[in-house]
């Protein structure tokens, strides 16, 4: 009986490098937004520093120009905070897309993995099928030839 083989093996293969392919981009995605939820991290820290500081000079005497500077600072922070929020969200639905791409690819897999083994299953049941016969047949002429010469 001939060797198995997989006639689908190449899209096998395709498919594997696809879902690694894919695995990969959500990697890169998941990284990009871990940065960016960082820098969010980093600028509402900053603002805190801001208000903070607002706080300290405020109370006592009132000098002017330092208010107006972290009032300008403020503002600044809070136009970063709102476009880091902004690329947060983006990138967050990036990386959905990207999990839900990788998640296809994973089914895709299986199922043609699930195929292969069906097949190899059916390809080891005819094997031992066909050597059962065989041992049949061989049993069958032994015991033909025993008879005659007896």
């Amino acid at each position: 009986m001939r060797k198995f083989r997989f006639p689908l093996e190449k899209v096998l293969t395709v498919r594997e490098l696809r879902k690694l392919i894919a695995e990969e981009k959500l990697a890169a995605f998941l990284g990009e937004m871990y940065r960016i939820q960082k820098d969010l991290d980093d600028a509402m820290e900053t603002a805190a520093g801001n208000r903070e500081y607002l706080r300290r000079h405020l109370s006592g005497h009132l000098d002017l120009t330092k208010v107006q500077d972290a009032l300008v600072f403020r503002a600044a922070i809070d136009r970063d905070i709102t476009q880091v929020q902004d690329a947060l969200a983006r990138k967050t639905a990036e990386v959905r897309q990207a999990q839900q791409e990788v998640v296809a690819r994973n089914q895709e897999m299986k199922a043609l993995q699930r195929l292969k083994e069906k097949q190899l299953a059916g390809y080891r049941a005819m094997y031992w099928w066909e050597h059962s016969k065989q041992m049949d047949e061989l049993g069958t002429m032994r015991f033909i030839r025993d008879e005659i010469r007896r």
